[in-house]
């Protein structure tokens, strides 16, 4: 029986092909208002520019967005989205071929002839397999596994819009695979190639009439196209939106981590500006408005959330699917964002820790979103009271004791047989160690500073340190959101440094480190100290050579501003090694997956009502599980918290935490 095309026929006295334009004219009328209402949103956000390092841009567009690195963090339900995606690039062109085939009554693309044709038509047939496949086994996965970073706050309800949309995809499929079987049936159908799905399809239908046959291929044509504009429609209006946005999302992602984005960007004085932070929908950058409409609802970025993991308030998924609703219902008149849809609790929650960034395959950004967030707190004084006496301390003082600056450098009077240069406006030196507020002034942290003094002298590095000229790096001042004394802070250590020459500053802190580096203006020559000690070992300038004490097993636990913020994971795991007797051992969540052990910043002043545990605890059960006693950071801050944190859960006799650069000299 001759194949006759479902455009060419007549349906109650109107053309297949006047349907067909019908149907295509209706559905891009409503696609288009739906996407013009979405860009109209889009514009009203503030300026960003993400137009810098195209070649950089271009080029994590085809690592993260294109060969999808990201998604295989997650291994199965990565194969899936890759399978998924990688049928729907390739499928694309088959939507266009039945588009126009319907529109032409049976026209086909002539470039979809010959051998390209087939070459092509046996590739999507394979692609159409997998992709059924990988559908139904993303159905089946959802309601046998039920993956908690699925659900919305604890309710599985939202997961109609997943299912419908799965169930979309594999309707598409097999509706295709029937249609084209019912042209391989077709006796007087010339080859199209090698169609495995159309032979599958065709075989099932076999032993039917052949009326049936025609009947069946006219009406899954007919559904197909009235589910691809169905599925088209749906797009903008809930998470899968992200079929069209992910790819723009990943091309103009930032580019630097660990570096906070200016209060508004073009506005050099934030003292120029009516008000700061945000505080509406639009005040948020359009790249963080287009953030909104990217996210998957994967929820990766929440099952990494260290805050989440303890109980806190804060689940990064929740947070961007709650503002996307709010732009998308336009309630903004109705309920106040900060502090009211985003409550204050989930805006304090946030270590900014960068997880939920570094797990996100879309790349969608939270930390400056956050900041912004607080600096309207700040601006309209709902910050925690807690903050008031150290924002006003570090203003008076510089430091956030309120310790006289006279004060900065008694520490070094502990250094045993050493006398540590404070270098004056005029003087030089080949290393400038910047101090910071917690190595200056608390007992426990300057250890680490006298540790890091004796390894600077050991090595015959000539060195000197600010003293009372030294003002707090602001790291965290600003990540709290008050900029105007950041700004402060900067000016005045801009003014110190300029003062003085150097051709090195070493740190001791990597919130510290990150902030000269990421913060502060020019390109300050900054290294954190494991950084700057790593080749000295290694060139035997700095010879560790007491074996440390048998028994023992150490696990290196990653600072967040030394690892996912600055890429830093190495050094320190090298300088270990080289120390005779080391027994090191990996907790399972390290590296770029290391978990924040909930202190390094503003959460040193705050404590948020309802957390089951503190981070620093749970990290303390992960190096146990591991099999160490011994857990090693290269973080004044990390130090303090798991130190607490041993104590807190009675293990202070059985496991002790220390600091990288006291354990190197423990063995000199």
């Amino acid at each position: 029986m001759p194949f006759v095309h479902p455009s060419a026929e007549t349906y109650f006295g109107i053309p297949g092909y006047v349907l067909s334009w019908v149907i295509l004219i209706a559905a891009l009328a409503l696609f288009s208002c739906t996407l013009y209402q979405r860009i109209l949103l889009l514009r009203s956000g503030q300026p960003d520019p993400r137009f810098s390092q195209l070649d950089r841009r271009f080029l994590g567009l085809i690592r993260y967005g294109l060969i999808q690195k990201k998604q295989l963090r997650y291994f199965g339900a990565g194969i899936i989205h890759y399978l998924i995606f990688t049928g729907f690039i390739i499928l694309s062109l088959r939507s266009l071929d039945l588009i126009i085939q319907g529109l032409g009554g049976g026209y086909e693309l002539y470039w979809l002839k010959g051998s390209f044709g087939g070459f092509y038509n046996s590739l999507k047939d394979v692609f159409e397999l997998l992709v059924l496949a990988a559908g139904l086994w993303a159905i089946l996965r959802r309601l046998l596994l039920q993956p908690e970073r699925y659900r919305r706050n604890g309710d599985p309800g939202h997961q109609s819009e997943a299912y419908l949309v799965l169930g979309l995809i594999v309707f598409l499929m097999i509706t295709d695979i029937l249609f084209e079987a019912g042209r391989l049936a077709s006796t007087s159908q010339v080859s199209r190639g090698w169609l495995p799905a159309a032979a599958l399809g065709a075989w099932t239908l076999s032993g039917s009439l052949p009326s049936t046959g025609a009947v069946l291929s006219s009406t899954v044509y007919w559904l197909h196209l009235l589910a691809f504009f169905f599925f088209l429609n749906f797009l903008p209006l809930a998470k899968h939106f992200h079929i069209i946005t992910a790819l723009p999302n990943v091309f103009f992602r930032k580019l630097e981590k660990g570096g906070i984005k200016p209060a508004r960007w073009g506005i050099e004085n934030p003292e120029d500006l009516d008000s700061l932070g945000v505080g509406r929908l639009t005040d948020f950058t359009w790249k963080h408005l287009l953030d909104f409409f990217s996210c998957t609802e994967c929820g990766r970025c929440s099952d990494q959330c260290p805050a989440r993991a303890v109980g806190r308030p804060l689940s990064p998924k929740m947070f961007t699917i709650k503002l996307r609703d709010y732009g998308y219902s336009k309630e903004e008149n109705k309920i106040a964002m900060t502090g009211g849809l985003i409550t204050t609790d989930e805006i304090w929650s946030c270590t900014t820790c960068g997880a939920c960034e570094e797990e996100c395959p879309v790349c969608i950004e939270y930390i400056d979103k956050m900041i912004d967030l607080r600096r309207h707190l700040i601006e309209t004084s709902q910050t925690p009271k807690s903050f008031n006496s150290v924002l006003m301390q570090i203003e008076k003082t510089g430091n956030p004791f309120g310790k006289p600056a006279s004060k900065r450098a008694d520490w070094t009077k502990e250094v045993p047989g050493l006398l540590v240069p404070i270098l004056k406006a005029g003087d030089e030196a080949e290393v400038l160690y910047f101090v910071d507020g917690y190595a200056s002034y608390d007992p426990r942290v300057q250890i680490i500073a006298q540790a890091i003094v004796q390894g600077l002298h050991r090595s015959n590095i000539q060195f000197g340190i600010l003293g009372a000229r030294e003002k707090d790096s602001g790291h965290q001042v600003r990540r709290l959101g008050e900029e105007g004394l950041f700004q402060n802070l900067l000016e005045e250590n801009m003014e110190t440094l300029g003062s003085r020459r150097f051709k090195q500053i070493v740190t001791t802190d990597p919130h510290a480190f990150n902030t000269l580096k990421k913060d502060y203006p020019g390109d300050l020559p900054v290294m954190h100290y494991s950084q700057f000690f790593l080749p000295l070992i290694q060139d035997g300038r700095l010879k560790p050579a007491k074996a440390l004490a048998p028994g023992d097993v150490y696990t290196y636990h990653d600072p967040c501003y030394l690892g996912r913020h600055n890429g830093l994971y190495d050094p320190p795991r090298q300088i270990l090694k080289t120390l005779p007797g080391m027994n090191l051992v990996e907790m399972q969540r390290c590296r770029d997956r290391s978990f924040c052990c909930g202190g390094g910043d503003v959460n040193l002043w705050h404590e948020i009502e309802g957390e089951e545990m503190r981070m620093a605890g749970k990290r303390v059960r992960m190096a146990r599980d591991a099999g160490a006693n011994v857990i090693v950071t290269a973080c004044l801050f990390c130090l303090l918290n798991l130190e607490d944190a041993v104590k807190t859960a009675g293990l202070d006799k059985e496991m002790r935490v220390t600091d990288l650069m006291e354990l190197v000299v423990s063995t000199i």
